[in-house]
Order: C-alpha cells, then structure tokens, then sequence
C-alpha cells in the first residue's frame, strides 16, 4: 500500500510539472468597451448626381471577443460589437443639403467580424503588439419618422494593438481598427423610410463606402 501510495504521489507529481511547462492558453476572452468615430454614407441618384448623404454620429460602443489561440503567435476570432448613435438624412435641395436637424433618426449598429490576429514577441514577454484583419457584417438598426427597420451589408476591418498580460490568466488589450461598410446600390427604401423622406424620397445608393474609426479596450481572460 506504501509503495502504491508512492507510485500515485509520483504520477501526480509529474503531472503538475507537465502541466507548468506548458503554460499555452488555447482560448480567450475579452468583453471592451470604446469610441467609434463614423462618417457619412454619400447618396447619389441612378445618373451619378449627388443626393445627400447620410450623416451617422460618433458615439460609444460596446462589445465582446473570443479567440482561439492556434499557437503562440496566430490566432482567430469571433467579434461581436454595438455602437449607440444616431443618424441624419441630409437631402439636397436647390443644390445645397437640408439642415442636419431635420431629419434625425435612432441608429444602433451591430458589427460581427470573423477575425485573423498576428502576434509579435518583444523583449518584455508581459507585453504582445498584434496586427489584425477582419470580414463579416454590420447590420443597422434604425427608428424614426414612426418606423423601424434594420438592413446587413459586408464590411471588413484592419487595425492593430497591444496586449499586456498582469499573469498567465488575463491582461489588457487596447486597439485601434478601420471598419469600412460596403453599402449597396437598392437600399434606398431603408434610408428613406426611417429618414421621413417619405415618397419624395427619389435617392438611389450607389455603391460606396462608410469609413469608421474604432477605439477599444478591455480586459483579457486567457484559459
């Protein structure tokens, strides 16, 4: 009985070592907060005339991630974020644009990123700037003019940051990104609709762009 005693004490021994040595954490998590500076969404007519724009607020925004570490220095991740803004339906009239005013509506955006995380080592180990690329969706959420409605178009992101780890099991992460959405050429009726434009409404999106600017941070746990 001594001896088996022994032999277990030895195997949970080794185990525990085994164990240290590999201080590799598959996954993490990372709930942020941050600021999202959004510009317009430039609206032109099906003869290539300007319309407007959309004029969409910078505000605060909110999110998650969680990551599957594939080793030391790649890793994926699912990115889950919710900006509270509002929103402005800028219609040309007599060649100038309407008072920004006049036609503001709620707007929530919800962005889901499947994103690509490159690490660097330096010589602090606690410390990891990354570079990292995304694609997935955004989806908008508007209310007003006594409708809502909601719309997805693509959207990509590239950006970078840095991680600093207190410990083995969480940190801080902080990061800037460029979120372009890429919106479509018949979803007018969206704009409008939420806008009050109402049937005088005549514009037609063409394809074009939304450029944001985030800033995030947040805390890491990493098991």
């Amino acid at each position: 009985m001594f001896r088996m005693g022994l032999k277990l004490l030895f195997m949970i021994v080794c185990a525990v070592s085994v164990v240290k040595a590999n201080d590799f954490k598959r996954f993490e998590l990372q709930p942020y907060g941050g600021f999202t500076a959004s510009g317009s969404i430039p609206l032109r007519a099906e003869d290539d005339a300007s319309s407007g724009s959309i004029a969409v607020d910078s505000s605060y925004h909110m999110g998650a991630t969680c990551s599957l570490n594939l080793n030391e220095l790649d890793a994926i991740e699912w990115r889950w974020q919710r900006q509270f803004s509002k929103g402005r339906l800028r219609t040309e009239i007599n060649g100038g644009q309407s008072p920004a005013s006049a036609t503001q509506f709620n707007l929530t955006i919800d962005q889901i990123h499947m994103n690509f995380l490159h690490h660097y080592e330096i010589a602090d180990p606690k410390i990891m700037p990354y570079v990292m690329g995304g694609l997935g969706a955004t989806i908008y959420h508007g209310s007003g003019n006594g409708r809502s409605d909601s719309k997805k178009y693509f959207s990509f992101a590239l950006g970078g940051g840095v991680k600093y780890y207190f410990s083995s099991y969480f940190g801080l992460r902080a990061e800037a990104r460029w979120s372009p959405t890429l919106h479509s050429a018949s979803d007018s009726g969206f704009w409008c609709s939420i806008g009050g434009a109402g049937a005088n409404c005549l514009i037609n999106l063409k394809a074009s762009l939304q450029h944001q600017l985030d800033m995030t941070a947040g805390i890491v746990f990493r098991f």
